[in-house]
C-alpha cells in the first residue's frame, strides 16, 4: 500500500511538472506605441511581435511562421522597419523598460557594494 502511495505521488508530481496549463501565449498588444496592455493570444497565434516602424512601435500576437521580412513589411506597409518575434509570455515589451531595469539593477548593486565596503 505504501509503495502504491509513493508511486501515485511521484506520478502526480511528474504530471504537474510536465503538463502545460493549456492557456495561450500572453503578448503585449498596442497598435501605436509601447504600453502595458496585454492579452491572451488565440491558439493560432503562437508568437508575439514588436515592430519598430519609425516613430511608432506596434506590439501584438502573431503567427511564428509569418515572422519574416517580406510578410511583416507587407502587413505593416513599411519600407524601413525592424521587428522581433518571440514565443514566451510578454516577451514583446518595449526595450526601454528592460534597459531601465538593467540600469536600476546595476545602480543598486553598486550601492550595495559601496555600503558593504565601508
Amino acid at each position: 500500500m505504501r509503495c502504491f502511495l509513493i508511486t501515485a505521488l511521484i506520478a502526480v508530481f511528474l504530471l504537474a511538472f510536465f503538463c502545460h496549463s493549456g492557456s495561450g501565449l500572453k503578448c503585449y498588444t498596442c497598435p501605436i506605441s509601447s504600453c502595458k496592455t496585454n492579452t491572451t493570444c488565440p491558439p493560432e497565434k503562437d508568437a508575439c511581435i514588436v515592430a519598430y516602424l519609425g516613430s511608432r512601435n506596434v506590439s501584438d500576437c502573431w503567427t511564428y511562421s509569418q515572422c519574416n521580412l517580406d510578410y511583416v513589411g507587407n502587413y505593416f506597409k513599411a519600407q524601413s522597419f525592424r521587428f522581433v518575434c518571440c514565443q514566451k509570455d510578454l516577451c514583446n515589451g518595449s526595450s526601454i523598460p528592460m534597459t531601465s531595469k538593467i540600469v536600476f539593477a546595476i545602480a543598486s548593486l553598486l550601492t550595495v557594494i559601496n555600503i558593504v565596503s565601508f
